[in-house]
């Protein structure tokens, strides 16, 4: 199975200079856990939950002017839409990241999440129980 096959094709992006209060907002309202940053049309960044949450832990005067460049993770590690679900689970293992953009040459194509890889890995298992494919 290859990840163009489970990744999420939902692609929410902002800009390095979008405030993270927006941000949140954004992802609140979309209701995703991390968001694509760009520069122009050129991805530089993601920002997650996690950060978001991280980034409300400081004043709150410095939270409101805080800006996604400031708290992004950057560079960002990403994954190619034709790699294989063993890679996707190495590349996750080896570099820690929960969410990773997949890519075709140059543009974001989707996002492959921890979550989506359970999902792939509970679906295989239920097959191979000999369960229904839903």
């Amino acid at each position: 199975m290859i990840v163009r096959d489970f990744m999420t094709e939902m692609i929410v992006t902002a800009e390095t200079d979008t405030p993270v209060v927006e941000a949140a907002k954004l992802m609140a309202v979309e209701d995703i856990g991390s968001l694509i940053v760009t520069k122009g049309d050129v991805l530089v960044g993601l920002v997650t939950r996690k950060d978001i949450i991280g980034s409300q832990l400081l004043s709150e005067d410095t939270y409101k002017s805080l800006l996604l460049e400031e708290i992004m993770t950057s560079p960002v590690v990403t994954i190619g839409a034709d790699a294989d679900l063993g890679q996707t689970i190495a590349l996750m293992n080896q570099t820690g990241c929960k969410c990773v953009p997949v890519m075709d040459r140059d543009t974001v194509v989707g996002v492959v999440s921890a979550s989506d890889i359970i999902r792939v890995l509970a679906t295989m298992k239920h097959i191979a129980d000999g369960g229904p494919i839903e």
